[in-house]
């Protein structure tokens, strides 16, 4: 069974009371839940037992995949006494029965339903007297009735925190297999998702000496190297078809939605590699039986691989590959070999999708076509060009896209490939609207979609709405659709926002990415990682064969016709005038976008800048008060003297902050004994938020942590912003969260970089070496900028003066 990944939270849908919640030792507050069959059930019902609460929601991903488990633990220890109960809260009754009638039958452990519903969240016992902010949050109970601990987040597989948890509870757990809990100081701050630091593309030591890089070495909680667990769906017969029934052979395995084809490759793929024992294996999620047994019928025959139905439905969140290894975006690959270990994982459409695939192949050891090992070879160099590009689209007369950066804390991601192109299959993915309905892009197939990218935060996205508007009612006779697809915002600006403004643009559909800001899988959304946007609004313009006819990137206003000549492309009757104008422009912006990127080939783009705000490298960083985990005061200076500073502005609220801690305590352990501090900064929160943090996650981090004693500035209090840290060193200026630092031994400043992604490892590394701190190789940034960069050439680190 492969290691499960560090659980996961998904926020509740409304702010919580922010409450702490019971302490250890502490009697735990009682409640009542209603039963699936109507019965009031109580905590106090089950004094003398051991109780873990789940507390849960049919939405939240993490929770449901978590299940499978937590019912084994409930079947093994009911003789010991544990009782799980996984109570259904901040969710609608009828969801919790939905949920129930589908798999009531699967799970050993009882279930409830909180009666405050989903409106009620607000006064809920478990947000006002449990300090409940995520789920699935865990309290285990004794038989007293008193709180042994609590935990919080989920997934597929064992929860290390939950074992130990029982453990802690007298439960006979097996801990044997877990690694020794780390015992740290107080000093810590959250830390949520625990990934050992890695480039993209690098070959974990235990595939060195395989044929090729793997294009992703992980899927959902999958990672390479890991064996995949077995798993069973429905075959065409209505058959159960297992993972181990293809036991000695490698495995192309494909999660698709809706009643149509998977991708036309795999029959070439299939037949290519059949001498070498391929299986190609094809399971069709989030789609009715009865959908998929009308296709099946028609179609399955004639593929030439094997196809099966995932019996759970239309119920994402409870599909297959959700349960077993936490992907819930389609179309999705990956690969296992003959010994069954994961060789290789991607999620999504376009032109070079058949190259990662290849590539992943020939890591499970398959020796590939000399035509299908070029595609590998070319898709890999050119992942690997694309990571020292930044790609800028600007258009004369035209208002650029505005950078994903809406709110202190969402940086924009370092761009992992260039905008998906014409000529690519548009990605499916799952959005909401207002009402609460799913929304797909394959809802509107055979139509030609104008699909919209925008926030409500986003200037140039407002304003170009009633251009937009104009040309979805000019074109809506000829099945042209505008899909306004709210992305990089919170849910609930949404939720404000659309009714308030739907009857002004009432051809425009509006729906939203789930994946929202300021929650820890905002780098999921489906602009960035399928569509690998970095500016809005930008449209793609999307023809009735599922293929980019054009894309448009910022707001031209109300003479900007490039969006009418990518639908003239897209096979739509346009006027001649409007066309030629269109065409004018686009030329114009293929012509600034030809100078932008041979700009920045001839001349790399630093993942880091020489000043902070107005403070410039080579400056004095000036002295500051901040406030310790014990309340009391303290200088920056203690902290500094004399040594290499990280200095990390941060907040408990920032889901990109606390992605960040595992690679500084990283750093901080490698290369504290060599004078490098890591000082995190809290701030723009609330005392009782830091307050919390600590003591849910101590003993997580052994760097420090301090507040800023500003706290939390009211909104609108120009003076207090004034007062704030980060104000203070930038001497006016406000920059996102997190925010980071590099100061050296001599106090002045180095360098600063904004956000957390694969960027800003390399934006440190260069940081702490012009500070002269001498890194490990493995550590060293694959371009070397020196300091002054904008007067000198970029060098390799190994060109670096020892």
């Amino acid at each position: 069974m492969h290691a499960a990944a560090e659980p996961a939270i998904v926020p509740t849908s409304t702010p919580s009371a922010h409450n702490f919640g019971p302490k250890v030792g502490e009697l735990a507050p009682d409640f009542t839940v209603v039963g699936p069959d109507g019965q009031a059930i109580k905590l106090s019902d089950f004094r003398g037992r051991t109780v873990l609460i789940d507390i849960w929601a049919t939405w939240c991903g993490p929770c449901v995949a978590s299940m499978p488990h937590n019912s084994a633990l409930a079947e093994k220890h009911a003789k010991d006494g544990l009782v799980i109960l996984a109570v259904c809260a901040d969710d609608a009754r009828s969801n919790y029965d939905g949920w129930v009638k589908r798999n009531a039958a699967k799970y050993k452990f009882l279930t409830a339903h909180d009666p405050a519903g989903k409106d009620g969240w607000d006064k809920s016992v478990f947000n006002t007297q449990y300090g409940v902010s995520g789920f699935p949050t865990l309290f285990l109970i004794d038989k007293d009735g008193k709180v042994v601990g609590s935990t919080s987040g989920g997934g597929p597989g064992e929860n290390p925190h939950v074992t130990r948890l029982l453990a802690k509870g007298g439960v006979p757990v097996d801990t044997s297999h877990l690694p020794p809990e780390e015992k740290r100081e107080r000093q810590s701050i959250p830390m949520i998702g625990k990934t050992a630091a890695m480039p993209i593309g690098a070959i974990p030591a235990s595939a060195k000496g395989t044929a090729a890089r793997p294009p992703t070495i992980r899927l959902g909680s999958l990672k390479f190297d890991d064996t995949v667990a077995d798993f069973a769906a429905i075959g065409v017969d209505g058959k159960e078809v297992k993972l181990s029934s293809f036991k000695g052979k490698p495995v192309l395995i494909s999660f698709w939605t809706g009643a149509r084809s998977p991708n036309e490759d795999f029959a070439k793929l299939a037949a290519n590699y059949k001498d070498q024992g391929l299986v190609v294996w094809a399971i069709n999620v989030a789609t009715d039986r009865a959908e998929f047994d009308t296709w099946a019928k028609a179609n399955a025959a004639g593929l030439g691989y094997s196809v099966a139905w995932d019996p759970a439905g239309k119920a994402v969140m409870e599909s297959l590959s959700y349960m077993k290894f936490g992907i819930g975006m389609y179309p999705a690959f990956m690969v296992v070999n003959a010994g069954g270990y994961f060789r290789g994982g991607l999620i999504g459409m376009g032109p070079k999708i058949a190259g990662w695939i290849r590539a992943s192949l020939q890591v499970a050891d398959l020796k590939l076509t000399a035509e299908d090992k070029a595609a590998a070879d070319k898709v890999m160099a050119e992942i690997f060009a694309a990571r020292e590009k930044s790609a800028a689209v600007t258009a004369g007369g035209v208002m650029s896209a505005a950078t994903i950066v809406p709110m202190p804390n969402n940086p924009p991601a370092a761009p992992k490939a260039a905008l998906l192109a014409v000529g690519a299959l548009a990605p499916d993915f799952l959005m909401k609207d207002v009402a609460g309905k799913d929304v797909r892009l394959s809802d509107f197939k055979g139509k030609v979609v104008i699909l919209d990218f925008w926030a409500t935060w986003c200037g140039p996205c407002i304003s170009s709405f009633p251009h937009t508007q104009e040309i979805a009612a000019k074109y809506k006779d000829q099945d042209v659709i505008v899909l306004g697809a709210g992305t990089s915002d919170s849910i609930a600006k949404f939720q404000e926002w659309i009714p308030k403004n739907q009857s002004k643009y009432p051809d425009i559909h509006f729906a939203y990415d789930l994946n929202e800001r300021e929650s820890l899988n905002f780098e999921e959304r489906a602009s960035a990682k399928l569509y690998h946007v970095v500016g809005i609004p930008t449209q793609f313009v999307i023809g009735r064969d599922g293929k980019i006819a054009g894309v448009v990137v910022g707001n031209g206003g109300a003479g900007d016709a490039r969006t009418e000549f990518a639908l003239a492309a897209a096979g739509v009757k346009v006027n001649d005038a409007i066309l030629a104008q269109g065409k004018e422009q686009v030329a114009k912006q293929e012509q600034a976008r030809a100078v932008t990127t041979a700009a920045a080939v001839k001349k790399p783009r630093a993942p880091f800048y020489e000043s902070y705000g107005k403070l410039k490298a080579g400056e004095l960083v000036p002295d500051f008060t901040v406030l310790t985990p014990e309340g009391k005061e303290a200088k920056f200076s203690d902290y500094a003297q004399g040594k290499t500073v990280i200095l990390d502005f941060w907040a408990t609220w920032c889901g990109p902050c606390q992605k960040a801690m595992p690679h500084y305590e990283e750093i901080h352990r490698k290369y504290g004994a060599k004078g490098v501090v890591i000082l995190g900064v809290c701030g723009f929160d609330t005392r009782a938020n830091y307050d919390k943090w600590l003591i849910e996650n101590k003993n997580k981090y052994t760097f420090a942590t301090v507040f800023d004693p500003v706290g939390k500035p009211p909104a609108g209090d120009k003076e207090a912003m004034r007062k704030t840290i980060m104000m203070q060193l930038t001497r006016g200026a406000v920059t996102p969260l997190p925010t980071t630092l590099v100061i050296n031994s001599a106090g002045k400043l180095v360098g600063s970089y904004v956000g957390y992604g694969e960027a800003t490892h390399d934006g440190l590394a260069n940081l702490l070496m012009i500070a002269g701190v001498e890194l490990a190789k493995e550590d060293q940034p694959k371009i070397f900028f020196p300091a002054g960069y904008t007067a000198k050439p970029a060098i390799t680190p190994a060109a670096v003066a020892k």
